[in-house]
């Protein structure tokens, strides 16, 4: 009994090295043994059996680097396969829902986005899962060695309580259960929130900094903070709860939205920068529009604003404006050297940014403080955050731990 614990010790502290070793490959689109070794801080034997492992599982391969300076033998180095492992990814918003077919460097092979309509959340499940089936039935020849299925949402995500956010609706959904029957793969359910803050940190925006908040502003808000190095959490989840921190006054706007509200609640941040409040917003700017609360009347102000319509620009610099006095606070809070922001007001990025950029520094200057405002490298549809549900689960070496023991 004592030798199958130890071996199952022994297996596991492997799988750990293994999926740290992944990811040093990954980061490098190129990396000799070498320096991996001293990159990893395992010896060079260590090195050579582990990604003996890893190429023999098809996650890495072997590739020459010739030197345009040095003539000579090729250097050999190690970088990510993209020739044998698939990966199934499903993101869920609001109003559609985005399935891709990719690989382990990323490259699409397949992809496709369904709308949602506000009707179809009266049977989610099944719509989700007729879509996901039909993609997976349509593409079936170009499937093949698939590592596992993903699904993240883009809202708010309670593994625990099985219930989901996606704008106003609140759903009580058991994705796990929805889609196991249905795949022989690992299924693995995310917070798209979670899987954005890893791919940015991982090889985004966020690389090589070790004081960084991150922020989703759309139909909901979450929050993550990395402090020198590491993410402030609970034993659950890196986003941190603000929707009730209270707002200024900023512009007469911010007491015409949210009349249905006690004067406490209309002014926390969760009911003043969230979806639900533009579209308040905009209805007042432009009563004549007839647009559904969705991300088409987003599109509408961000493209209003864009051709410099005098109302749609007052409101992009209301909410920056409202933006700034919390992050100005987060940032004296954690002295943050860095802002990587993910938000459907980007769509008028010149605009939202800069007025950002303006007040943000100005308050932040009465403190000698400086931060910089980045913007994600990755679209909300991007492959890579897409991926990152299942690449977490390579370094932390579980789903490298079920190919290799399968």
């Amino acid at each position: 009994m004592a030798r199958k614990k130890m071996d199952s010790l022994l297996s596991s502290v492997k799988v750990q090295h293994l999926g740290r070793v992944y990811r040093l490959i990954e980061q490098f689109d190129l990396i000799s043994r070498i320096d991996l070794s001293k990159l990893s801080g395992f010896v060079p034997a260590s090195i050579t059996a582990l990604t003996r492992d890893l190429i023999g599982a098809q996650f890495i391969m072997e590739r020459t680097s010739q030197s345009t300076v040095v003539r000579g033998r090729p250097a050999m180095g190690l970088c990510i396969s993209p020739f044998y492992w698939q990966t199934l990814c499903a993101t869920l918003t609001e109003d559609r829902l985005d399935i891709v077919l990719c690989d382990l460097t990323d490259e699409i092979f397949a992809h496709q986005q369904y709308t949602l309509m506000q009707e179809d959340f009266l049977n989610l499940e099944q719509i989700v899962l007729n879509h996901v089936l039909s993609f997976a039935e349509q593409n079936k020849d170009k499937i093949s060695h698939l590592l596992a299925f993903s699904i993240a949402v883009a809202g708010q995500l309670d593994k625990e309580k099985q219930t989901i956010r996606l704008g106003t609706h609140y759903l009580n959904l058991d994705l796990n259960e929805l889609f196991e029957p249905y795949f022989k793969v690992p299924v693995i359910v995310s917070e798209y929130f979670k899987d954005w803050v890893a791919a940015e940190s991982t090889l985004g925006s966020a690389i090589n900094c070790n004081d960084v908040l991150f922020l989703q502003l759309d139909d909901v808000i979450n929050l993550s903070v990395l402090l020198q190095g590491q993410f402030l959490q609970t034993d659950k989840q890196i986003r941190m709860n603000i929707n009730r921190v209270n707002l200024p006054k900023v512009t007469p706007w911010s007491e015409q939205i949210n009349q249905h509200l006690s004067e406490i609640e209309k002014y926390e941040f969760q009911h003043q920068l969230t979806h639900e409040a533009i579209y308040q917003l905009i209805d007042l700017a432009f009563p004549n529009n007839a647009l559904e609360n969705t991300s088409q009347k987003i599109n509408f102000l961000c493209t209003q604003a864009n051709e410099n319509n005098e109302s749609a620009v007052k409101i992009l610099h209301h909410l920056a404006d409202s933006l700034s006095y919390v992050l100005m606070n987060l940032v004296n809070m954690f002295s943050s050297e860095k802002i990587v922001i993910s938000s459907s007001l980007l769509g008028a990025k010149k605009i939202f940014l800069e007025r950002l950029n303006k007040k943000l520094n100005e308050n932040l200057l009465l403190d000698e403080l400086h931060v910089e405002i980045a913007t994600s490298k990755y679209p909300w549809n991007s492959a890579v955050v897409a991926n990152s549900a299942i690449k977490q689960c390579l370094y932390d070496g579980s789903l490298l731990a079920h190919v290799l023991v399968s």
